[in-house]
């Protein structure tokens, strides 16, 4: 007695179209005692053509004059007509359980239905309800199973609802596809054949798919479809073997006679949603400019290929660094600035000003969007010339024939030297206001980069003012720059 629970099987074909001379003979059931109505001499379906038919008006005469061509309702018309929820209760059992040809069954399903549609007397546990019943061949069985029937046509009868989920995927990857089913009353339903599919699937061929599969006992089907190529795509998903929620009604060619509703009837559901398939997108970065003096403004210019959404960028630059080799960028910047991207296109960011000298690198990240994969490059190098200071603090006074020195303070150099320091003496002369000009001597050493170090000595024989003054040559990382000749600090007087 497990014929219930075969009930999800294949619907039948799609019922002809049939003519008004049509007649319907016994097809699965229980011979029951006349009673000059429909509803007496039989309890279970009858076969219509190829098609199960069950009889819905009871207390009508049985039908002998054929049928008129099937018809889709959901308003069972009339003063003492089935409520729309009963109608569709009584749809459901027909589409999911009339297609079986099983007595039990039949006999069972048969019962459900007049219990919903036939009034209150052919209700089970009304007497002609209950007496049909009690005259079939089993009838404890079929008193439970159209109990069953009733108890889940209560629980999902209804407009049955299909959701598709795709996932976005990378191309090359897959796109999870989710496909949920739920009943009249929003529950899941299982065991439905679902097919999977997209049309402008992302290969060459004009479909991808299709995918099998079925709903488990939480409504769901998991499929995967390949992504090879980016861009956006359709998924469609057909459910299967749905059970109606109207009837498909054929009414009595003459007036009086009984009327039938088709059974096994399902139909198939189907739900697309659009879902992209996200693809690189390239970017390439220009320093503008490349060469530049710590305190001015460096900037980047980034040019973007992708889908040509809006979506954001960030550039940073990185640094200083000593050597091109030692640049990297996964450090902390010494700045960061927003760089919209509008649409596809090239893109200067907003100023970042280096004020120490070294090398840089540009890192320019562009967010991804429905359709690309986020991208992000380091590079673009940028030379940044420190300003190199340099100042000297002589003696104040010297005698004739004395050995002086001054002091030399350099600063500014980005990471040290080696550097070249030129010192020299200039004078004597008459009166502090003609220093600086005219003859000098020179001194060179070399220093490993900043700080204060004393120069090599000069001898002075005259009497006189003579003034002092240090440079340093331009280097790769640095500017050159002089002392100031002839302030305080830079004179020593002989006397």
């Amino acid at each position: 007695m497990a014929v219930l629970a075969l009930a999800t099987l294949a619907a039948l074909p799609a019922p002809r179209a049939a003519g008004a001379g049509d007649r319907a003979e016994r097809w699965a059931g229980f011979r029951i005692p006349s009673t000059g109505r429909a509803a007496g001499g039989w309890i279970g379906g009858y076969r219509l053509g190829g098609t199960p038919v069950f009889v819905i008006t009871p207390g009508r005469r049985p039908n002998r004059a054929g049928f008129r061509p099937a018809a889709a309702t959901a308003d069972l018309r009339g003063a003492k007509a089935p409520s729309l929820a009963r109608t569709r209760r009584a749809a459901w059992i027909l589409s999911k359980y009339g297609g079986h040809r099983d007595a039990v069954q039949a006999a069972a399903v048969d019962a459900a239905v007049l219990h919903l549609l036939g009034g209150r007397t052919w209700r089970l546990g009304r007497p002609r309800g209950s007496a049909r019943v009690r005259n079939s061949g089993d009838p404890g069985t079929v008193r439970r199973y159209a109990r069953l029937m009733l108890g889940g046509s209560r629980a999902s009868a209804g407009p049955y609802a299909v959701r598709v989920q795709p996932t976005v995927a990378d191309v090359g990857g897959v796109t999870a596809v989710t496909v949920r089913v739920t009943d009249g009353h929003g529950g899941p339903v299982a065991g439905l054949p679902v097919s999977v599919t997209s049309p402008d699937g992302g290969t060459s061929q004009p479909v991808a798919g299709p995918v099998e599969a079925v709903t488990g006992d939480d409504g769901r089907a998991l499929v995967r479809l390949a992504a090879p190529l980016a861009g956006w795509r359709t998924v469609v998903a057909e459910v299967g073997q749905v059970p109606l929620h109207w009837l498909r009604v054929r009414a009595a060619a003459r007036g009086r006679q009984a009327s039938v509703a088709e059974g096994g009837v399902r139909r198939t559901l189907t739900a697309s949603a659009r879902v992209a398939v996200r693809g690189p997108q390239s970017l390439t970065i220009a320093a503008d400019p490349n060469v530049l003096v710590a305190g001015s403004p460096a900037r980047v210019v980034a040019t973007v290929d992708g889908d040509g959404s809006r979506r954001g960028a960030t550039a940073s630059l990185h640094g200083p660094f000593a050597s091109v080799a030692e640049a990297h960028c996964d450090g902390p910047a010494v700045g960061t600035a927003s760089l919209p991207v509008e649409g596809d296109g090239a893109y200067a960011s907003p100023a970042i000003t280096p004020s120490v000298g070294g090398r840089y690198l540009w890192r320019v990240a562009v967010d991804g969007s429905d359709a690309t994969v986020p991208v992000a490059s380091c590079g673009a190098p940028v030379r940044v010339r420190g300003r190199s200071t340099v100042a000297v603090s002589a003696p104040a006074t010297a005698a004739p024939f004395d050995v002086v020195s001054t002091q030399v303070s350099l600063a500014g150099l980005p990471f040290g030297g080696p550097v070249d320091v030129t010192t020299s003496l200039y004078g004597p002369y008459d009166t502090a206001g003609q220093a600086c000009t005219g003859n000098h001597r020179d001194v060179v050493q070399r220093r490993p980069g900043n700080g204060t170090f004393t120069s090599l000595s000069f001898q002075v024989e005259e009497r006189g003012w003579y003034a002092w003054r240090a440079s340093v040559p331009e280097g790769d990382l640095w500017l050159g720059s002089s002392s100031t000749c002839g302030a305080v600090g830079s004179l020593t007087q002989v006397q």
